[in-house]
């Protein structure tokens, strides 16, 4: 038996898209950041794809990347948002969503200062577990490696101790041969409970 070849939590993250996601399915990426998670998930063919960033720069970064990367047909299943993670958009109740994504800390490339915070971001997956369909997957990566992130994660993982396990399955992705490196927080609701 080989050993997977999942280097990071974003490959491992990834992997689990794959196995979830449907064409007629609808996603969220919740802090789409610069648009490489998005990129990822629309080349597995679902129907649309919801992305939020608060910042201005990041929808814009998201934009010029999928552009440069994806057909016509493609880029119009895409629907960008300039919000925080706070309040999904009124797009994202009018579909089964299959699958919700969450990059935390800040964008790369620009000011480190600027992160997802603790409280916005236990809102927002408040109203995740709400909206994500039975079966449905929330990927969460966490950044330890700074006093916000370290806070966050701590949250996230008490948060997720405390749902119910008849309605649903938890895991939290580690790498504990290296210091303080993100993680990978999975929450999928069951099909029944």
């Amino acid at each position: 038996m080989a050993f997977l070849p999942l280097h990071s939590h974003l490959e491992l993250a990834r992997f689990y898209w794959k196995m979830v996601l449907q064409p007629e399915d609808w996603a969220i990426d919740a802090t789409c950041g610069n648009g490489k998670d998005t990129l990822q998930v629309v080349k597995f063919s679902l129907e649309g794809i919801i992305c939020l960033d608060k910042q201005q720069i990041a929808i814009e970064n998201t934009s010029t990347l999928l552009k440069n990367h994806l057909q016509e047909d493609q880029y119009k299943k895409i629907h960008l948002f300039c919000t925080s993670h706070i309040h999904f958009p009124a797009l994202a109740y009018k579909h089964p969503i299959r699958l919700i994504i969450y990059n935390l800390g800040y964008l790369p490339g620009t000011n480190k200062k600027i992160t997802t915070t603790t409280e916005d971001t236990l809102k927002s997956l408040n109203s995740a577990l709400e909206l994500i369909m039975p079966g449905g997957l929330i990927t969460i990566c966490c950044y330890p490696g700074h006093a916000e992130g370290a806070k966050e994660q701590s949250f996230l993982i008490q948060k997720a101790q405390e749902l119910p396990s008849t309605q649903y399955a938890i895991c939290h992705h580690t790498w504990p041969n290296k210091h303080a490196s993100a993680s990978l927080l999975l929450i999928q609701k069951k099909n029944s409970y």
